[in-house]
């Protein structure tokens, strides 16, 4: 299964080379270009350079991440470096805005700064370069438009709840526009669509269209969402194809945004598949259902998930609320089953 992330940073990556190689010439070295690189997209997509820095803007911390990179760079290679490694510096400070050109369409002033330095500081000819490259950025944009529209579907499509104030919290399902003949009742069409086999694929189409609006989501420098998708009981049987539907998400910078939901039921009988996945990265929310039991071992199970959905009719409703260890975790819905 095509992991859309992994693929969409690697067009990004060659982008951003083929740009500098192009901009850079003679001065373009390749090792040096992918130190930046990597520091860029690494910031880029996950809005986070360091502790020190995290109320920065994205802007600012991508600044000095390019000025940590280069710090790093003249501390570990040859003297005979330095002028390449400064004036990659100098080109790259213009990269985020090469890159957001996706987003905003209007990079012509940032071409002009760039051909000033190329003229001006690397000496360089700069005769039809602002067409060159504008052509280039007009492809690609074209590209990584192209690739992201390819996964929209007009059969499938999200609904999503959502469950805070301020609306950056979505409990996601995958609506379906499928025409079934008049033949069929509503009884018959709902058991079809809640077979373990289709509603595995149902679901899988979900995590592609959530992962397609969470990279676009980066885009645009929304980084606030948190999207709850359904992990179903009946694909942990299912090794192989329980691989395919997690290899969707499995990228860094989707895994930050994505919290699977699993009943508690679900939870008790694959416990140990549970928490391996957790220490892979992938963060789990656990909805109590009809099997829970208000006790204290069930309690300590409970630490283990960044969220809890729970129904506000429930026994143990208050005592949840007031427990300071989960309280702060507990989300009231109004459906726990999946």
């Amino acid at each position: 299964m095509i992991n859309i992330m992994n693929e969409y940073t690697a067009f990004t990556k060659r982008c951003l080379n083929s740009y500098m190689k192009f901009i850079l010439d003679k001065q373009y070295d390749k090792g040096i270009v992918n130190r930046y690189i990597d520091k860029y997209i690494e910031i880029r997509y996950s809005n986070y350079l360091d502790e020190n820095t995290i109320k920065d803007t994205l802007a600012k911390k991508i600044t000095k991440g390019i000025k940590d990179t280069t710090i790093a760079l003249e501390e570990n290679l040859p003297a005979n470096k330095e002028n390449i490694i400064k004036n990659t510096e100098k080109i790259f400070k213009y990269v985020n805005s090469l890159d957001s050109s996706y987003f905003l369409e209007s990079h012509n002033k940032v071409i002009e700064n760039i051909g000033i330095i190329r003229r001006d500081i690397l000496e360089l000819d700069n005769n039809n370069f602002s067409n060159a490259l504008d052509k280039m950025l007009r492809e690609d944009i074209k590209k990584r438009k192209e690739f992201l529209d390819s996964f929209s579907s007009d059969t499938f499509s999200l609904t999503k709840t959502r469950l805070n104030k301020s609306s950056n919290l979505l409990r996601v399902n995958v609506k379906d526009n499928i025409k079934f003949p008049e033949l069929y009742s509503d009884i018959a069409i709902d058991k079809a669509r809640h077979k373990d086999s289709i509603s595995e694929d149902i679901i899988t189409i979900g995590y592609i269209l959530t992962t397609v609006e969470i990279i676009n989501n980066l885009i645009s420098n929304n980084f606030n969402n948190t999207y709850y998708l359904p992990l179903p009981t009946s694909i942990f049987n299912k090794t192989t194809k329980k691989n395919r539907l997690l290899s969707i998400i499995d990228n860094e910078y989707i895994l930050e945004h994505i919290s699977l939901v699993i009943t508690f039921n679900a939870f008790q009988q694959n416990k140990s598949n549970v928490v391996e996945l957790m220490h892979k990265g992938y963060m789990f929310t656990i909805a109590l259902d009809k099997t829970f039991d208000y006790c204290s071992e069930n309690l300590e199970y409970l630490e283990m998930f960044s969220n809890i959905f729970m129904l506000k009719d429930k026994y143990y409703y208050k005592d949840m609320l007031k427990n300071g260890k989960l309280g702060k975790r507990i989300i009231i819905v109004d459906e726990v089953e999946l």
